[in-house]
């Protein structure tokens, strides 16, 4: 049976749109990001409109898409070297949150790794029991990580 995992943090202040989380350590996200760089071939953001270094990169690394859903603006594109290095080094706003409200990375059609809320809520999918124990251990190693929740994919 498949399971995915959400990451619950310690915040340490919010945004002064008071949309976004701020965390005193962004390294367990980075760590956790880059186990699914590897994996993935294409990517998705969404971001608002007032996400001005989020839309840049999102004009820059890959395609505006069409959104009749919601208000957000969606860009796709491929996981290239340069996207990579833009997730991993370049992540943060000048305010000191993740940049994009919704990261997503896919291998092909199916979803890895999923950071929403600009990071407050993080998400992998598609792991097996071995997987979420490995996960779990992971995470002992950030004091900011409070909770790893496990949740069995039932479809």
């Amino acid at each position: 049976m498949p399971y995915y995992v959400m990451f619950m943090v310690e915040r340490e202040d919010i945004s002064s749109r008071n949309m976004a989380s701020i965390f005193a350590d962004y390294s367990w996200w980075v760590d956790l990001v880059k186990k699914f760089l590897n994996k993935a071939d294409t990517f998705e953001t969404r971001v608002w409109s007032e996400d001005g270094e989020a839309i840049e990169s999102g004009i820059k690394y890959g395609k505006k898409i069409d959104n009749e859903e919601t208000r957000e603006i969606v860009f796709q594109g491929k996981v290239t070297n340069d996207f990579e290095i833009e997730v991993k080094e370049n992540f943060l706003s000048k305010e000191g949150f993740v940049k994009w409200f919704t990261l997503n990375l896919y291998n092909g059609k199916k979803l890895l790794f999923s950071s929403q809320h600009y990071g407050d809520e993080t998400l992998i999918f598609d792991l097996s029991e071995e997987g979420v124990d490995q996960i779990q251990e992971w995470a002992k190693q950030y004091r900011i990580i409070k909770r790893v929740d496990v949740y069995e994919i039932t479809n």
